[in-house]
């Protein structure tokens, strides 16, 4: 693949908004959500197969990572807003969005927040509103993940403390990480966690995500433990929902809350998949035949 190209705009707010595009860059927009920590760069992974089946692939780096400005009181819907932005920025009124890990919440509120300007919409491997499932966090199987929560409840200094942290281990150590994801995850995501090509566009994008540090990674974090500022029932918009069965980091019952409460959700059980199917090529396929048929029907 050639070099990424980053382009920017600057926000109603004077932040700076960085996004790459990828796939058929001519083909009809879909607005991505990397995971946290992620970046832009987590959306080449698709490039190809968006390629394939028409779809421009628009993934910003969310506040505080990669090249976009932190903002410090930044709340879930606030990512909406910024797509509203970007895609007005580049003269686009209808669009699709997909989301997975947390940019899976991120992605679920554009379902309410520009339910008018979605032609799909689809969030993979995602959060739900944690003040709606008051068990949310005792689902969750990896002990750091628990221990992130109570942090940032209790202790917001040590929370962003952790984060720096792993920033550091990031840049320094970047192997441990890998070794920490595959220690957590099912086992069909190791056969994707242990290809050479994964790790190293893996390790890159993870290295992006904390460019600035941690304190941006904290707060991308920390607006999946408070009130989403709508309810799930509230989100009028259609959304299909995929979850693995066997997600290990972020549980599937997640999915099925999500697919309980949002009114016009389609619910798509992953049986025997992991959190990393959307880096599996059959799945991207199904993936955007899917949204290849949402778009005809909306035609």
């Amino acid at each position: 693949m050639t070099e990424i190209q980053t382009n920017t705009i600057q926000t109603k707010d004077d932040r700076t908004l960085a996004y790459c595009e990828f796939g058929d860059l001519s083909g009809y927009p879909i607005f991505y959500g990397h995971g946290g920590p992620g970046s832009r760069l987590e959306a080449r992974y698709l490039d190809s197969t968006a390629k394939k089946f028409g779809f421009r692939i628009i993934a910003i780096d969310r506040p505080g990572m990669g090249g976009s400005t932190i903002k410090e009181d930044r709340a879930l819907l606030d990512y909406p807003e910024d797509i509203r932005e970007l895609a007005d920025a580049l003269a686009i009124d209808t669009f699709g969005a997909m989301g997975t890990s947390s940019g899976g919440a991120h992605t679920t509120v554009c379902s309410y927040s520009l339910a008018d300007h979605l032609t799909f919409n689809f969030a993979f491997a995602g959060y739900t509103n944690f003040t709606e499932m008051p068990d949310a966090a005792e689902k969750l199987e990896a002990p750091a993940d628990r221990l992130s929560i109570k942090l940032a409840e209790k202790s917001p200094p040590l929370f962003r403390l952790l984060f720096k942290g792993m920033g550091i281990v990031m840049k320094m150590f970047p192997k441990l990480t890998i070794k920490s994801l595959l220690k957590t995850v099912s086992e069909t995501d190791k056969k994707i966690a242990r290809d050479p090509q994964f790790q190293k566009r893996f390790i890159a994008e993870q290295k992006e995500a904390f460019r600035q540090g941690g304190k941006g990674v904290a707060i991308d974090a920390a607006v999946h433990y408070v009130d989403w500022g709508v309810k799930l029932k509230e989100i009028p918009g259609r959304i299909h929902i995929f979850h693995g069965t066997e997600d290990r980091l972020v549980p599937f019952s997640y999915g099925q809350h999500l697919a309980d409460h949002i009114p016009n959700a389609v619910f798509h059980p992953l049986e025997g998949q992991g959190h990393l199917f959307l880096f599996e090529k059959d799945y991207q396929e199904m993936i955007f035949k899917l949204a290849e048929t949402e778009l005809k029907n909306r035609k």
